[in-house]
């Protein structure tokens, strides 16, 4: 589990949540600006410089942000971001808060801003901690000189102590709550890709990089289902391979499976599977050819690795690598009787070796 990843993902997070924060309090901060003036008919005092200036540095945070996002995409700019922000907002809560001592007397303005942070800003205890820290000591000290009563002034004390330590038990409560949620998420992914790789190499040949019998299955089973359809099997044959490795060796070999799997893979059109069938044969699967293309497609094979003339001194037919292809048609074939059609084409893939090699038989 990569701790980094999950920090990054907390932090994108936090950003998409301060965001909405700022959003939101770019609304409120205008319409409590408008109301203020309304009722006041002023502009110059405390609560409106406080509204202008939270105002102000939304806007700013969220244009800061967006270059960030846009020219660097560094998540530890964006996290020093996103904490003075919130910062900001407590310490706009505890200005506000006292201010309210020469009328009010509540100290409602900073609770609202410590829940909010707490609810919007998932961060270890250690950094929600130091986060509140100076604005809550700032608060407390301002109390005791702004609150004339100091009875009042000591059960604000008490409110606020209490409600910071809420908001620290539930602060840790989400931040691993969110922490549990995004490592299961990784590990939901790591398990996908997994299973995404163990099921390549289920179905591919290594060597040759192409789909192997169990990837011609699967995809039998993902083209055919159970409606009949017109197919062509094509199975072919390296002539000579015992020889050629006995002769030049088995990493020799595996070049020549290499050098055939790219001419076939050149040769199929969208319509063909080709694929690696098991030893030296690989094999075709198309629909809806008929059969005289078929085996016309499939001389056009055996000529193009013959021009490609691979070196084969062992082979007692001719001085260069070459193919033989049995070719079987079925015009109403299914999955159950799939199976025979690769029966029949094996047997022509005989008849072709027995009919001198480098060359295509059809049985239909």
């Amino acid at each position: 589990m990569d701790a980094q990843q999950i920090d990054v993902k907390f932090t994108m997070h936090n950003l998409q949540r301060a965001k909405y924060c700022a959003a939101t309090i770019i609304i409120l901060e205008v319409l409590l600006a408008i109301v203020h003036i309304a009722r006041t008919k002023t502009i110059g005092d405390g609560y409106f410089l406080l509204y202008i200036m939270l105002l102000v540095l939304s806007i700013l945070f969220l244009i800061l942000v967006s270059v960030i996002e846009k020219r660097f995409f560094k998540y530890r700019y964006i996290k020093t971001a996103v904490w003075g922000y919130y910062w900001f907002v407590l310490m706009w809560g505890v200005s506000i808060a006292l201010l309210d001592q020469r009328s009010y007397g509540q100290v409602t303005a900073y609770l609202i801003s410590l829940l909010a942070v707490t609810m919007l800003y998932h961060v270890r205890l250690r950094k929600f901690i130091l986060l509140q820290s100076f604005p809550t000591v700032y608060l407390m000290s301002g109390l005791m000189l702004m609150q004339q009563d100091s009875e009042r002034a000591l059960t604000h004390l008490v409110n606020i102590v209490l409600f910071i330590v809420i908001s620290a038990i539930g602060s840790r409560f989400l931040y691993y709550g969110q922490y549990k949620m995004l490592a299961q998420e990784q590990l939901n992914s790591q398990l996908v890709q997994m299973n995404g790789d163990l099921q390549l190499l289920a179905t591919y040949d290594e060597l040759t990089e192409m789909p192997n019998r169990r990837g011609l299955y699967d995809y039998v089973q993902a083209n055919m289902r159970d409606i009949p359809r017109h197919v062509t099997a094509m199975i072919l044959d390296i002539d000579a391979f015992k020889q050629f490795n006995d002769y030049y060796g088995h990493l020799e070999g595996d070049k020549v499976l290499k050098e055939i799997a790219v001419i076939l893979r050149a040769l199929a059109s969208n319509r063909c599977f080709v694929g690696r069938f098991g030893g030296e044969e690989f094999i075709y699967l198309i629909f809806d050819m008929e059969h005289s293309e078929a085996l016309h497609f499939a001389n056009n094979i055996c000529k193009a690795v013959e021009q490609r003339r691979i070196p084969h001194q062992a082979s007692p037919f001719l001085p260069y690598v070459t193919v033989s292809i049995g070719v079987a048609t079925d015009p109403c074939c299914t999955i159950q009787n799939l199976q025979q059609l690769f029966q029949n084409a094996d047997a022509a893939l005989y008849s072709a070796k027995r009919a001198g090699r480098n060359r295509a038989e059809l049985t239909i």
